[in-house]
């Protein structure tokens, strides 16, 4: 087994080589990968290709160094995914790094800092992520997204769960789920031991190597988190409750919560 030192140095070797990798991609790479033919969908298909062989690169880089063990299940559940909305929850930094390795066909919402950090700004451009900076505009944009037949990930948390408490949504992917009339692809994400989680010290590697698990759940209809209701906020507000009791009691069966 890799030492915690060496697991440690790793951990800080990648966290070093994101920032520059992504300066010099945002700089250089992305500019002239817009200027390719092709249709603006296509340019983004391609962007978010290159993004994600980058963050399995990453992935690759964490499992042979023996920092990681990354353990997936269900993957073909997202084979005809266009048009879906695949919700995860959301234990630790590297979620969306570990989903779009397994998915990188898929579209995400992704903080407004990014779209005006000289360092990923062109990247996030490029790939035509979603900018969070006005919650309106976030849910009209995602129920395009998947309107257009693009599949799209969001974290009904917005941000991580601290350990050892179950998660709790905010009513966006309800909103966006409703408006669009969206297929949910539940995905339940675990890492042990606990990795870069809300609190923890990123540059310090866990005790041994985690193993972080991602299962893809069978797809439902919207309906299936829909009771009955008056208006719109009160069926966002339900939608919220039920995916939210849907997750807890997932994850506590597995005993993950």
């Amino acid at each position: 087994m890799t030492s915690r030192a060496m697991r440690t140095a790793v951990t800080i070797s990648c966290f070093i080589a994101f920032g520059a990798g992504g300066t010099l991609l945002s700089a250089l790479f992305f500019p002239l990968l817009g200027l390719l033919p092709g249709s603006r969908r296509r340019k983004h298909e391609r962007a978010r290709t290159v993004v994600g062989f980058f963050f399995r690169l990453l992935i690759r880089v964490l499992e042979k160094t023996g920092c990681m063990r990354l353990e997936t299940s269900g993957l073909d559940r997202l084979d005809n995914a266009s048009g879906a909305l695949i919700l995860a929850n959301h234990p630790s930094y590297i979620d969306v790094v570990a989903l779009i390795s397994v998915i990188p066909h898929a579209n995400c919402v992704v903080k407004g800092d990014l779209w005006r950090n000289p360092f990923y700004w062109s990247i996030v451009r490029a790939a035509g992520y979603i900018n969070n900076t006005s919650p309106e505009a976030v849910i009209e944009s995602c129920a395009k997204v998947l309107e257009a037949k693009e599949p799209l990930i969001l974290f009904p948390e917005g941000t991580r769960t601290p350990p050892g408490q179950a998660p709790r949504f905010q009513r966006g992917a309800a909103r966006v789920a409703l408006q669009a009339n969206a297929t949910v692809v539940p995905v339940l994400i675990t890492c042990e031991p606990r990795t870069l989680a809300k609190g923890d010290r990123w540059w310090l590697a866990p005790e041994r190597p985690f193993t972080f698990r991602i299962e893809v759940r069978e797809p439902v209809p919207t309906i299936f988190f829909m009771p009955a209701a008056e208006n719109s906020a009160i069926s966002a507000r339900r939608f919220t409750e039920a995916l939210q009791q849907y997750f807890s009691r997932e994850l506590n069966e597995h005993g993950y919560a």
